[in-house]
Formats: C-alpha cells, structure tokens, sequence
C-alpha cells in the first residue's frame, strides 16, 4: 500500500507524527488516522497540517477524498512506451488521459503535463530528423539529444509519480 500524502510530505519536513502533533495542535493519533487512512480529514484539519509542513493545502486533498488508488504513473508509462514507435508516445497518453480525465483530478493533471511534453518534444525531434537527413554530423547528434532527453524526463517522472513526488517537465509548451 502507497503511502498517504501526508507521511511523504511530513518525512521530507524530517517530522515525527509526535513532532507534527505538536506542531499543529492535533493527537498524534489524529494524524496516524489521516495516514493510515482510516479517517476522512476535515479540509480545516488539511490546512493546518499543511501550513506545519510549509506546503500548499492543495497537495494533501487527496486525504479528504480518501486514498484513491494512483494509476497516475501509467501516463508516464505509456509515453514511454510510445518512444519505441513514432507518434505513439503522444497517442498512448492521449487515448489512456480521454477515459481517466474525469475520474480524478491528478490524472488530469498528470496526462496534461505528459502528452504536453511529449509534443513539445515531438515538435522539436521531427525537424531534427530532416536535419539528419540534410546533413548527418549536426542532425543525428541533435536528434539522438532529443531522444535521450525524452527518454530521461519520462523516466524520472515515471519515478516522481509512483514515489507520489510532484511532476515537472522542463521545456514544454502547454497545449492543453
């Protein structure tokens, strides 16, 4: 079982649940609730644990919600497989964030930011590849660039979103 928000968010801080108890002015039991999941947080009880961590409230509405289990890092997953063939890293994204948009409010956020990329990066490749064309000693370097750059933020961001770490990718236009 993945853990709640709040145990990832309170062990980067360096807090015990005692430590963050204390802080907040909740039982410690309180808090092991909300990450066990056993409970449903108020939205107040969200906001003051997340003013302790020195975090936007927003990163813990997964707790008031209950924990949903993530399918979140299969957008990455997806895009990743799509390198492998042209035009799929941005169709297999597209296809799995058209019937999960509407389920959850992460995977609506986290298909945005990979099918974004993905275009952004497909965008700059394909010019690439007629560079190599025209002239190989630039085009291939720049493609090959390209690719591994690709390759390597899908792949960290495949990690960041099973380790429930906040998503980014660099140099993307947003698209959607």
């Amino acid at each position: 079982m993945r853990p709640s928000k709040l145990a990832v968010y309170r062990r980067k801080k360096g807090l015990t649940q005692e430590k963050l108890a204390e802080l907040s002015g909740l039982s410690t039991r309180t808090i092991q609730r909300i990450e066990k999941g056993t409970v449903v947080p108020q939205l107040e009880t969200l906001k003051v644990l997340a003013g302790c961590l020195e975090i936007d409230p927003e990163l813990l509405m997964d707790e008031a919600k209950g924990n949903i289990p993530s399918i979140a890092p299969l957008f990455h997953l997806a895009a990743l497989i799509g390198l492998a063939l042209p035009i799929l890293n941005i169709i297999l994204p597209f296809l799995l964030w058209l019937a999960l948009r509407n389920q959850h409010q992460e995977y609506e956020k986290q298909g945005k930011q990979v099918l974004n990329f993905q275009l952004s990066m497909s965008m700059l490749l394909f010019p690439a590849i007629a560079v190599m064309v025209w002239y190989f000693p630039i085009g291939f370097p720049l493609m090959a660039i390209i690719y591994v750059f690709m390759v390597s933020m899908t792949l960290l961001n495949l990690y960041r979103s099973v380790k429930m770490i906040p998503v980014k990718y660099p140099w993307s236009y947003e698209f959607f």
